[in-house]
């Protein structure tokens, strides 16, 4: 049967946004009365995944990267490379249901007028963020655990975990993935983050949107 659901992550993922990201992180850290890194600072704990571990002591990591995710949003993103053509081919070839699940606790209509901007929205069936959790009376069993809304999807879509692929860049994408059992591309242009997903466990780990439709077809091969 074969893939019929591809789900994105969104941020890093889908687009290259890290001035969002760094603007978030910023913003977080001058609530707490902290002064933010300089960008280039940013990019290099970004890049060993040491992000998580660099909220300054006193601050509740929780409380922090829940402010962080409710003042993220686009302003700056464009798009992987070749995620336009990769979209393409799955509605036009594979005839697939697309959705995106970012990590933010936003309005996902912050996505879809980047999505429009950028010009792939007719490709995207549905964008759903942590904010819609709560409206759904969802579960994130811990921080950024999208579970709950991939199984959401797949119900939805009447799809199967063996039919589904999910995309992201972090490690919390990859257990979400593992714990809704579905198929899991790592997407990092990084080798140093590519290899850090590697040594925790990712199979499959995409440069580019390019990479991605090369495992998609291999695995469409496989799936049930």
């Amino acid at each position: 049967m074969g893939v019929k659901l591809v789900i994105f992550d969104y941020d890093l993922t889908f687009v290259d946004n890290y001035l969002d990201f760094y603007e978030a992180y910023s913003h977080a850290l001058k609530t707490y009365g902290c002064k933010p890194p300089s960008f280039d600072k940013f990019m290099e704990m970004l890049e060993h995944d040491e992000l998580e571990d660099s909220v300054p002591a006193g601050i509740n990591k929780n409380d922090f990267w829940r402010l962080f995710r409710r003042v993220y949003v686009s302003r700056h993103g464009f798009l992987k490379k070749g995620c336009k053509e990769a979209l393409n081919t799955l509605k036009s070839k594979y005839h697939v249901k697309t959705a995106i699940i970012s990590g933010r606790e936003t309005s996902s209509e912050y996505i879809w007028m980047e999505l429009r901007r950028l010009g792939v929205d007719e490709f995207i069936d549905e964008v759903y963020t942590l904010q819609d959790l709560v409206y759904l009376n969802g579960v994130e069993e811990s921080l950024f655990d999208k579970s709950w809304l991939l199984n959401y999807v797949m119900r939805k879509h009447g799809v199967l975990p063996c039919q589904t692929v999910f995309l992201g860049d972090y490690i919390t994408d990859y257990l979400s993935a593992l714990k809704s059992n579905v198929y899991f591309i790592g997407v990092n242009q990084s080798e140093v983050r590519g290899g850090l997903m590697v040594k925790k466990g990712v199979s499959l780990v995409a440069r580019d949107f390019y990479d991605v439709l090369l495992h998609i077809s291999s695995l469409n091969q496989v799936m049930c």
